[in-house]
Formats: structure tokens, C-alpha cells, sequence
């Protein structure tokens, strides 16, 4: 029986101790009971694990979480190692955090001892109904939105992210389960929101071409969302193409002439390409008369 487990870029290790029930194992909406001892940082006194927003690693020997509502990078990484554990399984878990300075010299692990005490399974996805999936969804949506406004943008996300995998898991919605109209719409708008504020993520890194992409989905279902072609015009500009990105600003005030922000990225973005195309006819000048 296998006894050493690890992920493909090295960032979660576990080693089992004593074997659990093969049978039980968690799943998505699985709530696990955990056992944690002999909690360490390598290097010691490298990290404070307290500022890791952890709801699993919070101090305390036994904890409670459920699969996949994990809202901290940390916690995603030892849900990985969970979800390999067994029913009263005893496991020794390190975990690389990769969002710290990371090379030969310096880089910080989590380790310690769980023991996975319970489990109280939940049914897997292909058994939700619609009306259960767009539910959770929307409550993923809620709690990134919170996680925003704590400026938790990476942890939201990844939260956007769960959420839309879950409505795409109904696409193409089956034309034989006959869902209630007021149900689709709902379903539409979430998807909408859903694309815009992963999105609006995208931007907050540089992830000019996400963002686009993004944007694009959702304007190919609605050609008149603002918020998409705002945040496309952000991500274009973002790019220096000042074309695309003056005609994304122009579009949005032509929609809502009294949005102040479009109107102001407007003016930005087409004095820069104003200034551009005069430099530019000015070199074809100068290229003809020499």
C-alpha cells in the first residue's frame, strides 16, 4: 500500500503514519475532523503561520473544515493533502508555501502530524440538482466578494474560480430538464458576474490577456456590459494597444454617457493614442522626405 504521496510541483508532501479506511475518503462538501501536532516552520522563526489567514493551522489540535470551502492559499494546499488521507488515517504533511521568496538558499515549509478523526461524506457533484449547483456557486460569489473587500485578492479568485467551474458543469444546459425560466436567467446573470470580477482579479495582477479573455466571454453574451468593456479597455491599455482600448472606453460611455470613470479613461487613453498616431505620421513624414 502506498505510503508516500506528492504533488506534481513538489509544494505538498505527505507521508502516512497509519493507514485509514480506503473506502472513506474526502470528496467536495465532505466535512473533515482533524487532529494537528508537532506544528513547525522551517526555518523556525521564518514565518508567522498567524498571518497566513489560515482556518485550519489557527492554533488549536483539533480543527473542522469542509472540502473545497477553503478560503486561504495555505488551506487549498493542505486540502491536497487531505483529500489523499483516509478515515483515521495518521499522516505526516509538509507544505512549500510558493508565494514566498523561494531558491536554494532561502524558502519556507509547514510541517506537522494529522490525524483525519472523521468524515461526514456529502453527495458528489453529478448528483446536485441545477437549483443545488447555482445555490453554492452563489454562495462561493458572496464569500469572494468578501474576501475583496478584505484585500484578499488571490483567495477570491480562487473562490470566483469554484464558482465557475460549478455553472459551467451544466453547459450545454441538457434542453430535457426543462429548468424553470426564472432559474436560467438567474443562472445567466451569476455567470456574468462571475466572469467580470475574475476579471477584475486578472487586472489587479497584470494578467492583461486573462483579463481580455475574460471580458470577451462575457460580451459575447452581452455586447453592452460596461463592466466588461471597462475592465477589457483596462487590460487593452494595459497592453499599450490604445486602439482597442479607446474603442472598449468610447463603446461604455456611448451605453452610460454619465460613467464618470469610463469618461476619464477615455479622455487618458485617447490623448495617448491621439499623441501616438501624430508621432507616428510624423516618422512616415520624415521617412518620405529623406
Amino acid at each position: 500500500m502506498k505510503t508516500f504521496y506528492e504533488n506534481p510541483d513538489g509544494t505538498v508532501r505527505k507521508e502516512v503514519l497509519t493507514h485509514g479506511k480506503i473506502v472513506n475518503k474526502p470528496m467536495e462538501g465532505s466535512i473533515c475532523y482533524l487532529t494537528i501536532k508537532n506544528l513547525e516552520v522551517v526555518p523556525p522563526n521564518s514565518l508567522d503561520v498567524m498571518t497566513l489567514n489560515s482556518g485550519i493551522l489557527i492554533g488549536r489540535s483539533e480543527v473542522c473544515f469542509t472540502v473545497d470551502e477553503t478560503l486561504s492559499e495555505v488551506d487549498q494546499q493542505i486540502e491536497k493533502a487531505i483529500r489523499w488521507m483516509g478515515e483515521g488515517e495518521v499522516a505526516a504533511i509538509s507544505i512549500n508555501l510558493p508565494s514566498l521568496p523561494r531558491n536554494e538558499e532561502f524558502h519556507v515549509t509547514i510541517k506537522f502530524i494529522a490525524t483525519l478523526t472523521k468524515i461526514i461524506p456529502f453527495k458528489p457533484m453529478w448528483e446536485w440538482t441545477p437549483e443545488e449547483k447555482y445555490e453554492r456557486s452563489l454562495r462561493y460569489k458572496e464569500i469572494a466578494v468578501c474576501l475583496i473587500n478584505a484585500g484578499r485578492i488571490k483567495d477570491a479568485f480562487h473562490r470566483f474560480s469554484k464558482a465557475c467551474k460549478i455553472i459551467i458543469s451544466m453547459e450545454p444546459i441538457d434542453p430535457d430538464l426543462e429548468l424553470p425560466e426564472e432559474l436560467l436567467k438567474k443562472i445567466q446573470v451569476l455567470r456574468t458576474s462571475l466572469y467580470n470580477n475574475m476579471a477584475m482579479c486578472q487586472l489587479k495582477y497584470d494578467n492583461y490577456e486573462h483579463a481580455i479573455d475574460l471580458c470577451t466571454k462575457v460580451l459575447q453574451r452581452d455586447e453592452n456590459n460596461v463592466k466588461a468593456l471597462y475592465r477589457r479597455g483596462c487590460a487593452y491599455g494595459g497592453l499599450k494597444n490604445l486602439e482597442k482600448a479607446v474603442a472598449d472606453f468610447q463603446r461604455a460611455v456611448e451605453i452610460e454617457p454619465n460613467n464618470t470613470a469610463a469618461k476619464e479613461k477615455l479622455r487618458i487613453y485617447g490623448e495617448k493614442w491621439r499623441i501616438m498616431k501624430k508621432e507616428s505620421n510624423d516618422m512616415v513624414k520624415r521617412m518620405f522626405k529623406s
